[in-house]
């Protein structure tokens, strides 16, 4: 509920700061993250994240409760909580980046290869990062974004125990998507 309740604070803050703008909001975008080794597959899923994507300025922020990932077996989800992204100390994981192409996203249309340059926050790191995504902006002004790219667990400071070094890969990919709506109401009414 805390982590909820900062969440809610921190967009609320976004909001009241991009007034002017159009802000497209999500809080159901979606992240998935696969590590394949020759021995083990290990798949999690988030379907809880939020994201805000300011059209006009053409940033894109995406926030995943680290909690919210979920494993097909319960003993892998509480070994990920608990012995690698320790998300009682860093409980989320966070993006934002601009988009660097000179693209109209006010015009419905399909822009893939776009490069999305930020930075990323995860585990206490905090990295530059640039990942390739593709945008759908529909005529009715919703937009859809989807993006895959690999994380190197070292570059985060997550340490695999040697002996399960073999089942976990040291590059792990992550697609992210998000479907965002225009919004008619300010997210003040959220905290109520």
């Amino acid at each position: 509920m805390k982590n909820r309740t900062l969440l809610l604070s921190i967009l609320m803050v976004v909001s009241i700061a991009t007034n002017a703008q159009e802000k497209l909001i999500t809080r159901t975008g979606e992240i998935t993250f696969k590590s394949k080794t020759p021995i083990e597959n290990i798949e999690a899923k988030n379907s809880q994240v939020a994201s805000i994507f300011l059209v006009d300025k053409k940033t894109i922020a995406f926030n995943a409760l680290l909690r919210s990932f979920r494993f097909e077996k319960a003993l892998m989800e509480e070994h990920f909580n608990e012995k690698y992204v320790h998300s009682d100390k860093y409980p989320s994981a966070k993006f934002e980046g601009v988009i660097q192409e000179d693209i109209d996203l006010k015009k419905s249309g399909t822009y893939n290869d776009v490069t999305v340059k930020g930075t990323m926050d995860f585990h206490g790191v905090t990295k530059p990062m640039e990942v390739s995504a593709s945008i759908i902006v529909s005529q009715d002004g919703s937009v859809n974004f989807a993006s895959m790219f690999l994380i190197k667990l070292e570059d985060y400071k997550i340490e695999v125990p040697s002996l399960v070094k073999d089942k976990i890969s040291g590059k792990i990919q992550v697609n992210v998507a998000a479907n965002y709506t225009k919004q008619e109401r300010d997210l003040s009414a959220l905290s109520n």
